[in-house]
């Protein structure tokens, strides 16, 4: 009996003995685990280059020698030489409102000085030594001058002074003849001549050889300086003393 007792007894202590002799290495259970192998790294992506357009310059290895220059043929020679320019008279503008005519002449009856018509639409008027008082006759000639210009509004008036003096004095002369100018103007003015159709010139001095000293000239002619057509000479009118 007590032998079979010590049977069991070791057989109930051989398990818990072998139990107890098991033991479980952790070590090795994590040297089991698989740990996940890393992900392969991607490469970036490579850019696409931009399309490049195609040149056109010539590569090194096919230079070509520049192009000789076209030598162009020289213009031909005019026949020759070019006509002289022409110059068109200015237009004439009648003023809206014409200026205020200047005060009339006063006309001595004794003053020095003759009317005389010379070819080519001139009238000449003389006067007395240093004066430029006007006397009935040398009036009367120009106001015809006036209705001649009148009648052709086309026409321009040029009147030109001279004057006796020296060298010694050129200013006296030159205000004598400016009031002789002056005079004539008034007298065209009055009778109805507008002043933009009036040309007055003072020269002063004036050569013994080209006629009467103290005398002033006055011309009708068209725009451009053409003549006007002329009229038959008369004799010198009488000096009104």
């Amino acid at each position: 009996m007590l032998k079979m007792f010590r049977c069991l007894l070791a057989f109930a202590v051989l398990p818990a003995a072998a139990l107890a002799q098991v033991t479980t290495d952790t070590h090795a259970l994590d040297a089991l685990k698989t740990t996940p192998a890393p992900a392969p790294a991607t490469a970036p992506r490579a850019k696409p280059k931009p399309a490049t357009r195609p040149s056109h310059r010539t590569p090194a290895h096919k230079t070509t020698a520049p192009a000789a220059p076209v030598k162009k043929p020289p213009p031909p020679l005019p026949p020759g030489p070019p006509a002289n320019p022409v110059i068109a008279p200015p237009p004439f503008v009648m003023p809206a409102h014409p200026p205020p005519p200047p005060p009339p002449v006063p006309v001595k009856p004794d003053a020095p000085g003759a009317a005389q018509a010379l070819p080519g639409q001139l009238e000449r008027i003389t006067f007395g030594p240093g004066s430029s008082d006007l006397n009935p006759a040398t009036a009367e000639a120009i106001r015809q001058i006036a209705a001649t210009a009148i009648a052709h509004p086309e026409l321009l008036v040029t009147i030109t002074a001279w004057a006796a003096g020296n060298n010694d004095d050129p200013s006296t002369p030159r205000r004598i003849s400016l009031d002789r100018a002056l005079a004539a103007r008034a007298v065209l003015i009055n009778a109805g001549v507008i002043s933009e159709r009036i040309h007055a010139v003072a020269k002063g001095f004036a050569d013994p050889g080209a006629g009467p000293i103290d005398r002033v000239d006055i011309a009708i002619s068209a725009p451009g300086g053409t003549p006007a057509p002329a009229k038959p000479a008369s004799s010198p009118a009488p000096a009104s003393r």
